[in-house]
């Protein structure tokens, strides 16, 4: 077996072949490129001929065909090429087989299956994946056992994260090979933990099909095909875009009933924190066109969507430099960092819309849809945009800051761009400028070299912010990261486990003792979800979420029965946890409404 590896940038293509250059624009076991100036933003133009399929013989063994972006450049390939001039007249381009396929015809009606695990980007990706397949002339099924195309979306933040797809992957191959002989579904795994271990996953037999970055789903039934007709041991395309954002792909909606969407604005992360995989698997930031994006929370809204929430790896970073249709600054809004105490790892860059610019804009298409984004980063809060926040009943008041740890020193070795006394100012600043902020974060326990003080200063944050919410982990070391290549993984995992322990229970003390003075207050509630549901003897039909994000189960009473998912209602709460909240039905509301009440 060997493999074929493409490597595609922003510079024009290089090839090589088993370590070793081949000749400029000559052809590749029948294979061909569109252009000798391909950019990872298009399709990749890969076709196959099915007329040509050659069957693995011992001449002709299984191969493998790798799209990536870590082979020799094309300059220098062309520094190592022969110093003669070409006639012109000898020169004469490849006859390239382009597949006799349009639109529908890749898929004819053969059907995929999704599964989806991490973050609502994955969600968002699947989305636009869904688009693609069913352009494509694919349709997707709820049954995986009707499936010959079966996707696994994939998150590589932590090790628990791919340890469960590894498991998932293990019993598609006996699915495959013990339970649907007749049939085996093709397998292909997308995402970040596609790109960051295709190798490995290519390597184990009858194990992956189809691996696919999360800048490749365009090419994805290119690859099928290929996985079909020719790579029979694996095809994998993995290369990182300086520009792909799906700008121009309407995605798809996984659940139609569902009174909540997602519409991602940016792609990638510029930050470069030491534990986070983020950039090597996403790549840097880039934004999509303003346009775009309006008119696909309009195409929500008009679906009926109630709630939107705006995505991306450090979304508040957000910068367009696009030509628009309909937006035009007249003054920059929102360019500076939180304050003084932050700064950033790379050079920020002057001009174009900030996010400031975009939620406003955002929050004009529908008054009663509520917004939210994720995830954010502290550095990125200018006054400008607290403000907007304040000012706009449907922008909710629930602000995520992850901060990490509550130790100066670890937020060092992290490298975050700030100090705990610059977050606590932005915090005091946030309840100033809206005072009935929802604050969330997320915390990292046990990373590299923390000690006992250092855990301690975690502890003690948790306890002055009061946060309403809180993400807490593990540290797990993740390769190609900063702190893999500097730092040693040095806290044992039982300390690990005792810390995590630690910052979950003050995180559900305080919070406990916070809610239960919400008892008693009106809160506006979206009903998102109609369950019966009984606990400690209460019954509930109903439930939904409040403007911070956290989950009201409604008491069962006959004036509710008119009411159903995407109805705004008002609701007293009666009784309150850390995490939710049992509330009475009081009347229907909206939320301009509910905001002059």
């Amino acid at each position: 077996m060997h493999t074929i590896r493409f490597a595609i940038s922003k510079r024009p293509l290089s090839i090589t072949k088993t370590g070793q250059t081949l000749k400029a624009f000559q052809p590749l076991n029948r294979l061909s490129y569109s252009s000798a100036c391909h950019t990872t933003q298009d399709p990749v133009e890969i076709l196959h001929s099915p007329e040509q399929e050659t069957k693995p013989t011992k001449s002709n063994p299984k191969k493998r065909l790798v799209f990536d972006s870590r082979s020799p450049s094309f300059e220098e390939f062309l520094a190592k090429g022969p110093k003669t001039p070409i006639d012109p007249a000898l020169v004469r381009p490849d006859n390239i087989p382009y597949l006799n396929v349009n639109g529908l015809d890749w898929g004819r009606g053969r059907k995929f299956y999704i599964e989806v695990y991490g973050c609502q980007m994955n969600v968002n990706d699947t989305e636009i994946l869904n688009a693609i397949m069913t352009n494509a002339g694919y349709e997707r099924t709820t049954e995986m056992s009707e499936a010959e195309v079966v996707f696994l979306v994939t998150c590589a933040i932590r090790e628990n994260a791919e340890t469960r797809i590894w498991e998932r992957l293990k019993y598609l191959r006996h699915y495959r090979t013990k339970i649907n002989v007749d049939k085996p579904p093709l397998v292909g795994v997308l995402g970040c933990m596609a790109e960051r271990l295709k190798t490995k996953m290519l390597e184990q037999d009858k194990l992956v099909d189809i691996v696919c970055g999360p800048d490749g789903y365009r090419s994805i039934p290119h690859l099928i095909s290929l996985a079909e007709n020719e790579y029979h041991n694996g095809v994998a395309n993995v290369m990182l875009s300086a520009d792909e954002t799906y700008a121009d792909v309407m995605p798809m909606r996984l659940d139609k009933d569902n009174v909540s969407g997602w519409v991602s604005i940016m792609r990638g992360c510029n930050n470069m924190c030491s534990f986070c995989i983020v950039p090597f698997t996403r790549g840097n930031e880039r934004s999509r066109p303003i346009d775009s994006i309006i008119d696909e929370v309009r195409y929500l809204s008009d679906q009926g969507v109630k709630e939107v929430t705006v995505l991306g790896q450090n979304v508040n970073s957000y910068r367009d430099t696009s030509e628009s249709t309909y937006y035009m600054s007249e003054a920059p809004l929102g360019t500076e960092l939180s304050n003084p105490g932050f700064k950033t790892i790379y050079k920020r860059k002057d001009g174009g819309r900030r996010f400031t610019e975009l939620l406003d804009k955002i929050s004009l298409v529908n008054p009663e849809m509520r917004v939210r984004f994720t995830s954010p980063h502290p550095k990125d809060f200018p006054t400008d945009l607290l403000h907007l926040i304040a000012s706009r009943p449907n922008l909710c008041k629930s602000i995520h800051m992850p901060i990490q740890s509550g130790s100066n020193t670890v937020l060092e070795r992290m490298r975050r761009g700030y100090k705990r006394e610059a977050y606590l100012d932005l915090v005091d600043e946030m309840r100033r400028i809206i005072p009935n902020v929802w604050i969330s974060s997320d915390f990292i326990t046990g990373f590299c070299g923390e000690t006992d003080e250092e855990h301690r200063d975690t502890v003690t944050l948790m306890e002055q912010v009061k946060y309403d919410t809180a993400f807490m982990f593990a540290y797990s070391m993740r390769e190609k990261t900063h702190a893999h290549r500097r730092y040693v993984d040095d806290v044992p995992e039982p300390v690990k486990a005792q810390r995590l322990n630690e910052i979950v229970t003050t995180f559900h003390r305080v919070a406990g003792v916070k809610n239960q003075k919400l008892i008693g207050t009106k809160q506006l509630v979206l009903i998102d979800t109609e369950r019966l549901k009984t606990k400690r003897g209460i019954e509930t039909r109903l439930s939904g979420r409040t403007d911070g994000g956290h989950k009201v189960f409604i008491l069962e009473s006959p004036s509710l029965a008119p009411f159903s998912k995407g109805d705004y209602v008002a609701v007293e709460i009666t009784s309150a946890t850390s995490g939710s909240f049992t509330g009475k039905f009081l009347s229907p509301s909206s939320i301009q409404q509910f905001s002059t009440a």
